[in-house]
């Protein structure tokens, strides 16, 4: 029986100038390097790796090299739809840089099989036309069969978050969310508090282990946390576009009291933070209060608490810079441009309570990646 080859796409950016984008940059690259070594032991071939600069890759790793073309204007999809192409990959899996850091060898092995058969029939078949990711909402990885059919939708795609919702909307792919098999797996790397999860988690692999050592990420305080959650009778604050299943998960593993305020869940795909429509009631909470009286008054309701920041940035009606944003997350409030985020900021690091700030992560694959740190603490 013919077993096709499933091959993959890593497709990174560039980062920015500053300390803590160069941070979040190297945690990405090293992240990378960890999966390539986690696909090629699993036999998926070829790995197309594309960014900006390669440079960071070593000379002899067997992978293919697609450097970006300078100057030239980049749009997602149709970059990726040109590699899927060029190389012929079908079926293929697509990593985000710094996606999939607690992907194991284990799960690509089911990723690919469920690739290979898909079409097949059979009782509890797969699909022909299927498409695995790690978040239906704001997808960072997918792995998908079929890709001629696929191509048109792909190109349509702005950014990788909004691709599974295109796939699903088409009508023409089933979109299964497969991260569920072990959910740690849907954190991704995006923001300076990732990386600080990750540098107390127990399956951090060599190279990002290398780069979490970093003493930027001794700010954001995950043990302090991780204890107030594993002690009984403890409250603890999750606020942003926070995860139903992850909070639930949460529940389950600890017996802490979790206060939950979930807002604005997907902003970004549906397009509403471009559209300048994104609205946070703790945004205008704190635009009538100011930021210390925010604070003053979550710590007389929780022990600590974990923020998705960005719905609050987003309500504000000014995006700060990646720079700002993880300035922010470390608590470098002197880094800060934006006035109103360093105010926001310098509140949170006074608080008197250990707060974490961060993207969509930290409240979603996040506290999935918290359970298994607190599961570490007590075994």
């Amino acid at each position: 029986m013919y077993q096709p080859t499933v091959g993959a796409v890593m497709m990174l950016g560039s980062g920015g100038d500053s300390p803590q984008e160069q941070l979040v940059l190297r945690g990405q690259r090293a992240a990378a390097l960890d999966l390539i070594d986690v696909l090629q032991a699993e036999a998926i071939a070829p790995v197309v790796v594309a960014a900006p600069s390669l440079d960071w890759l070593p000379a002899d790793l067997n992978v293919i090299r697609e450097v970006d073309e300078p100057g030239a204007p980049f749009h997602f999809g149709r970059r990726l739809a040109a590699l899927v192409d060029r190389y012929d990959l079908s079926p293929v899996m697509y990593f985000g840089g710094g996606s999939a850091p607690l992907v194991d060898r284990s799960m690509v092995n089911v990723i690919a099989g469920m690739l290979c058969r898909a079409g097949a029939g059979g009782p509890g078949g797969i699909p022909s036309h299927i498409a695995l990711t790690n978040n239906l909402h704001s997808s960072d990885w997918l792995a998908l069969t079929d890709l001629a059919d696929a191509l048109p939708i792909i190109r349509q795609a702005d950014r990788d978050n909004s691709l599974a919702w295109l796939l699903h909307n088409s009508g023409e792919f089933e979109v299964r969310v497969i991260a569920g098999m072990r959910p740690a797996a849907s954190l991704d790397l995006d923001t300076p508090s990732d990386l600080a999860l990750m540098a107390h988690h127990p399956g951090c692999l060599p190279h990002l282990a290398e780069v979490v050592q970093d003493e930027q990420l001794r700010a954001v305080p995950v043990e302090e946390i991780a204890a107030i959650a594993a002690t009984p009778e403890s409250h603890l604050a999750l606020i942003g576009r926070v995860s139903p299943a992850a909070w639930q998960a949460l529940n389950r593993a600890t017996q802490c009291w979790v206060r939950v305020y979930a807002e604005e869940r997907g902003m970004v795909a549906s397009g509403r933070i471009e559209r300048g429509e994104v609205q946070s009631l703790l945004g205008l909470m704190i635009r009538q209060q100011g930021a210390r009286a925010f604070f003053h008054a979550l710590a007389g309701m929780c022990d600590a608490a974990i923020i998705d920041s960005r719905p609050i940035m987003a309500s504000q009606g000014v995006w700060p810079s990646d720079a700002d944003r993880f300035a922010s997350d470390l608590f470098l409030v002197d880094a800060i441009q934006d006035p109103w985020l360093r105010e926001f900021t310098a509140a949170a690091a006074e608080a008197p309570i250990p707060v974490i700030l961060g993207g969509h992560s930290v409240v979603a694959g996040g506290l999935y990646a918290l359970i298994e740190i607190i599961e570490k603490m007590h075994s």
